[in-house]
């Protein structure tokens, strides 16, 4: 096994070619073939202009129609996407209508025509999972049309309907609006328990600050502050103007428009959430996954900044999204839009440099990086300068940097800080300082003890070494048990074998952590080293030159050409 310091992770696709200007026939089928290929790869720009291109030639098809309202909206292009999405609705044979009649809406409502939004919606969801944010959004007509009351009355007769976790936030921000604030508290402690999500718990915590409860607010970022991501991030801006006497006021009023963005990006992040943790879950269980799709949860967020352009949780949202896919420079455009008060500022940093690196730009990343490092308590831009240093193998730097940010920690550092450790364990073992390595890597397990990834780099650690080979065992089997599909762990496992001179054993796993990590070099190269040791020296070889082809370090290429050349030294008896 070896640690893969990944910092940011992009999906590369090649630029599309323009189509010459022949003629119409050839143009078109130019233009749809363009944006076919474009949506394959997540090229989104390319694929909203190539398939408008094919639009408005002569002879347009209704698929040809679909295909440019739904990359119009995942561009961000919304009022374009209006246009197409009334021709939509006009066919005989309606389908995808549910998308074109929230374009529509959420159209009227950016205008505060709020009889033409609740028009749009009359008919309903066609599709079960649209029904719950159509239904929130005519909630939301209704309030700027005939007031907050008769809004609560229409969520609380659908709260029956599909997925009504997404109500009692909105439910919430409508009580507020209409002063009833004990119903408005009830509510929002709902939404904490339902799908609130990060909007819910930064907006509760709001509430408690403007209604004066400072020692709940207090309690309710203390609690978010042990988890990682936004969560942390919403927690720390907010203990900060607890101790300067500050009051949020973001969720003060929450306009029609807003309250539908909510409603829009809450969906589409959960659609994402659930996406990205079935793939998670096939990937641990062995599965192959082609490359990621998240076009629909693009959709709905853009369709939320649309109605509301400063909302930060969708701008960071959409930004991660094109990231993912490869489109940099419109992420980039999309994270700078974040200002440095927002919560998100720090994680929008990171996020931009990772654009940048997709661009090739890596001292400008690391510029980047550097500069949002320097914030107080900004543990996770510190990280990920760490990490970029180790990256380019500039390990004393990173060595420096991990440390700074260790000594920042508290005396009792949160249970994910052993990530912190394990990274400077990295670097120590590039630069061959292998007590360093262990003591960082033994307070990672102390930290973390039910961690696999710091459990397993330990006994990993022991084991190449052929250290405490009894405990390397133990936190090894440990880290299967926790993650017996993870072909890292496998390996690991198969190599403390190895080590201890039992083949026989060490074979089996190996064969398997091989199977799931098939291009992996380390594993490969492991493989290779056990089939030599039973005496199968062409399967050995096979191996062997098969590391080659997987791109390893310069130390393991010089490693198996060593051995492809001589084998391996004979096992004395």
């Amino acid at each position: 096994m070896r640690l893969k310091n990944i910092l940011f992770g992009t999906i590369a696709f090649g630029l599309l070619a323009a189509c010459a200007s022949e003629p119409k026939s050839e143009s078109l089928v130019g233009d749809y073939l363009s944006g076919r290929l474009a949506a394959r790869s997540n090229a989104i720009d390319a694929a909203a202009t190539a398939f408008e291109g094919a639009r408005t030639e002569t002879g347009m098809s209704e698929e040809v129609v679909r295909s440019a309202f739904f990359y119009q909206i995942a561009a961000g292009n919304i009022d374009n996407a209006a246009e197409l999405a009334r021709k939509i609705l006009e066919n005989e044979d309606p389908e995808d209508d549910d998308l074109a009649e929230l374009v529509i809406a959420a159209r009227a409502l950016k205008a505060e025509d709020y009889a033409a939004a609740r028009e749009a919606l009359k008919s309903g969801a066609e599709i079960d999972y649209f029904r719950p944010v159509m239904t929130i959004i005519d909630a939301w007509a209704i309030a700027g049309a005939e007031g907050n009351e008769n809004a609560l009355r229409a969520l609380a007769q659908q709260d029956g309907d599909t997925f009504r976790g997404f109500h009692p936030l909105h439910q919430a921000f409508l009580f507020e609006r209409a002063g009833l604030t004990d119903e408005a508290r009830t509510a929002y402690q709902l939404a904490l328990m339902t799908y609130g999500g990060a909007v819910g718990r930064a907006a509760y915590g709001s509430f408690l600050e403007r209604s004066g409860d400072i020692e709940a607010a207090r309690e309710h970022y203390e609690l978010l502050a042990q988890y990682r991501g936004p969560d942390r991030q919403i927690a720390m801006h907010g203990l900060d103007r607890l101790d300067a006497n500050k009051t949020d006021r973001v969720w003060a009023t929450v306009t029609p428009a807003k309250g539908a963005a909510v409603a829009l990006y809450s969906f589409g992040a959960t659609i994402l959430q659930q996406s990205f943790d079935q793939r998670t879950a096939a990937q641990k269980a062995g599965f192959r996954v082609g490359d990621a799709n998240y076009d629909m949860p693009l959709a709905f967020v853009q369709i939320a900044l649309y109605l509301a352009p400063d909302f930060d949780h969708a701008q960071r949202l959409a930004g991660s999204i094109l990231n993912s896919y490869g489109d940099n420079q419109s992420a980039i455009a999309m994270l700078r839009k974040i200002p440095a008060g927002s919560a998100f500022y720090e994680q929008a940093q990171i996020e931009i440099a990772g654009g940048l690196i997709g661009q090739g730009k890596r001292d400008e990343a690391l510029s980047v990086l550097r500069k949002a490092a320097r914030s107080e308590g900004s543990f996770e831009a510190q990280f990920s300068y760490a990490n970029l240093l180790a990256g380019e193998d500039r390990n004393r730097d990173a060595i420096t940097a991990y440390s700074n940010l260790i000594a920042s920690l508290p005396d009792q550092p949160a249970e994910d800080a052993w990530r912190f450790f394990v990274a400077r364990a990295a670097s120590y073992l590039a630069l061959e300082d292998w007590p360093s390595a262990e003591a960082d890597l033994k307070r990672a397990v102390e930290i973390a003890p039910n961690e696999a990834t710091a459990l397993n780099y330990l006994g990993y650690s022991w084991a190449e070494r052929g250290e405490n080979l009894e405990e390397a065992f133990s936190l090894i089997e440990k880290a299967v048990s926790l993650e017996p599909n993870s072909g890292a762990f496998i390996d690991s496992l198969g190599w403390a074998h190895y080590q201890q001179g039992d083949y026989e054993a060490a074979v089996g796993h190996l064969e398997h952590a091989a199977s799931l990590e098939p291009s992996d070099p380390t594993v490969t190269d492991h493989l290779g080293d056990v089939y030599w040791q039973l005496g199968r020296k062409i399967e050995a070889r096979y191996q062997w030159q098969h590391v080659l082809e997987l791109e390893p370090d310069d130390k393991l290429r010089a490693s198996v050409e060593r051995k492809l050349e001589v084998g391996l030294p004979e096992v004395s008896e």
